[in-house]
């Protein structure tokens, strides 16, 4: 018997992912976080960056961008307010997305300050992914 985790990643459009996985790592708000079976129940708040899907010798890719994540029976759902594919991921779009908003007139409002510095982090996460060798 495989001991193996049901795992459901979900936007608000659309079902990114829906399998089995032996090892599931998140990026939580305060760090990484590593599920395995019988993992106890545990509801955490995702932040940005990387969520990797072990099932054998693959390992599926996903951007996560804030949610919820929830396991508890050996089902994990995560809840993302937005995610990507590793392939969706350009990283000569990322590149200049990151060179335009880097270069960009500062901004002198604090709010648009702190929503662009949010952008080219974002920018900078889907861009080490994208740029990952499989």
């Amino acid at each position: 018997m495989a001991l193996k985790l049901s795992c459901t990643v979900l936007t608000p459009d659309r079902v990114l992912f829906n399998d089995k996985v032996d090892f599931v790592v998140v990026q939580a708000k305060d760090g990484e976080m590593g599920f395995l079976f019988n993992h106890v129940p545990l509801m955490s708040q995702l932040g940005i960056g990387m969520l990797r899907l072990y099932t054998g010798d693959k390992v599926d890719y996903l951007h996560i961008e804030g949610g919820l994540v929830e396991i508890r029976n050996n089902e994990m759902i995560v809840l993302a307010e937005n995610a990507l594919r590793k392939e969706e991921l350009s990283a000569d779009d990322l590149k200049k997305k990151l060179s335009d908003l880097t270069s960009a007139e500062k901004a002198v409002d604090a709010k648009e300050r702190f929503l662009r510095q949010v952008e080219i982090e974002k920018t900078k996460r889907r861009l080490k992914l994208a740029m990952l060798e499989k």
